[in-house]
């Protein structure tokens, strides 16, 4: 098996934060940060001061920003950019990448496009032209950071250029050809980066930084990375990842540069001391309002359109807690993304006629799907998994005692194992690779409704590549119902018609 095909869990263990007033900090250039305001809150998971770093240049971004926006930080805005612009005795930047996560509104998008903008205006301070490369979950988010300094860069047009191309917005200065660059998160390949910067990170694939911006920044002089997210249920490896690797080195600043407000994992949803844990910035408006959305969230609504889980949902908007736990599935892309996924789920209504397929779990167990036409023309799919075949064979001689019409499509592996009255169409992966593309196109079009956990756990999971004849499922990962859904969405799929004009 390709090495890069192996999939491997990325486990979260939390050790204890260092307080404010932990001997950790007593380095020079945090003295005037250590006394917290009462309107701010310390990090409760904040990695030590890097081993090499001597100072940081924090400090001056501060003044910088004053002069150039006319508006102080927030507190905790100056102590992220001291952190993250700690220096060497050579006065080299020390943190190559960074992670940088909080709750929701508090900050964080006018700390991001503050530091893109200083880096951008900072090629004589690093003798050297500066590219800054933006990009996140989607280019809207990435495109509204940095909206405002488009804005006053088109009022100076001697200083700059100013490129408004949806997608490919970007500000440049003429003096020195420094650039500051939006782009979507599978545009960023080839560009050589002294700054990039990951918004919304936890739906950005880690293959988006391990192979498109990371390689690029080798060779650049003082280049960081840095990763910017709330957090969230269904989050890539990137930010679990790094996060996790952080949290192994966060006493010795060997790993990634880790900046966290959170609450802790057990703590209760109504617990205010959490809430404040996890914003950095804290007022009595902010307290009404995560008490709203609490409110909100017991009685089913979420603030996420792509979390349906409304206690989830609160639990990473506000409390900003990150799952411990993420597969990492290291090739392919999503058969379908999260979204479009979430977008079809619905109830599904029975129908005396139905397609079902079962496939087998590498013998431990196995994957059946039902599929069946909807009142509005859609495909219902309802999908489970059963541990062993004898359940697989209970359930499928209970779907044909329910339904009037039953079509069988089995792995070609179980064939040889149903009983006489059950004949069945092989599902061969020639037939996988051929449906794969039709579901999810039809998940894209709107075509299908579904309502199986199951299913929704292996859609998460599974990856998929291209290949002669349509998509294969990427190894090391269960989808066995994945190849059912297929194969029984392409045999009740029947193309509608449109009627003749003449």
């Amino acid at each position: 098996m390709n090495a890069r095909n192996v999939v491997a869990p990325v486990v979260a263990v939390e050790p204890d934060g260092f307080p404010a007033d932990s001997p950790v900090w007593d380095v020079l250039w945090l003295a005037d940060l250590r006394d917290v305001p009462a309107d701010a809150t310390w990090p409760r998971l904040m990695t030590a001061p890097h081993p090499d770093a001597v100072g940081s240049y924090g400090h001056l971004v501060e003044v910088w920003v004053v002069e150039h926006r006319g508006q102080p930080w927030r507190w905790w805005q100056r102590l992220a950019a001291r952190r993250l612009l700690e220096h060497d005795a050579d006065g080299r930047l020390v943190w190559e990448i960074a992670a940088l996560t909080v709750a929701r509104q508090v900050g964080k998008t006018t700390l991001l496009g503050d530091l893109c903008s200083w880096r951008l205006h900072s090629a004589g301070f690093f003798d050297a032209e500066q590219l800054v490369l933006s990009t996140g979950k989607d280019v809207a988010v990435v495109r509204e950071m940095q909206r405002h300094h488009r804005l006053r860069a088109k009022q100076d047009r001697v200083t700059y250029h100013v490129r408004e191309v949806n997608g490919q917005e970007e500000i440049e200065i003429i003096a020195d050809g420094s650039r500051w660059m939006v782009r979507a998160k599978d545009a960023v390949y080839g560009i050589t980066a002294t700054m990039a910067t990951v918004d919304e990170a936890w739906k950005v694939l880690a293959s988006v930084v391990d192979d498109g911006i990371e390689p690029t920044t080798v060779e650049a002089t003082d280049a960081q990375i840095l990763l910017v997210s709330t957090a969230h249920r269904r989050a890539t490896v990137l930010m679990v990842g790094r996060r996790a690797r952080a949290l192994d080195h966060l006493g010795d600043g060997d790993g990634p540069l880790l900046l966290e407000w959170s609450a802790p994992p057990d703590a209760e949803l109504d617990d205010r001391d959490g809430w404040r844990q996890a914003s950095p910035h804290w007022t009595r408006k902010r307290e009404r309002l995560v008490g709203q959305r609490l409110e909100g969230a017991l009685a089913g609504e979420s603030d996420d359109v792509d979390e349906p889980d409304a206690i989830a949902s609160f639990r990473t908007q506000w409390l900003n807690q990150w799952p411990a736990k993420r597969l990492k599935a290291g090739k392919g892309e999503p058969l379908v993304e999260v979204d479009e996924w979430e977008i079809c789920r619905g109830d599904v209504v029975d129908n005396p006629r139905v397609v079902v397929a079962v496939e087998d779990h590498a013998g431990l167990g196995a994957g059946i799907v039902a599929v069946c036409v909807q009142p509005d023309g859609r495909l219902g799919v309802d999908g489970w998994c059963v541990s062993t075949w004898k359940e697989a064979l209970a359930d499928l001689s209970t779907l044909y005692a329910e339904h009037e019409t039953v079509r069988l499509y089995a792995g070609a592996s179980l064939l040889v194992r149903l009983p006489p009255g059950m004949r069945a169409t092989a599902g061969t992966s020639t037939l996988t690779r051929a449906t794969l593309p039709l579901m999810r196109e039809l998940v894209r079009a709107g075509e299908v409704v579904h309502d199986s956990p199951d299913l929704d756990d292996q859609i998460d999971q599974v990856r998929v590549t291209d290949s002669i004849g349509g998509l294969t499922a990427v190894p090391g990962v269960r989808s066995d119902l994945v190849r059912a859904a297929s194969w029984a969405i392409s045999a009740a799929h029947r193309p509608r018609r449109t009627p003749g004009i003449h």
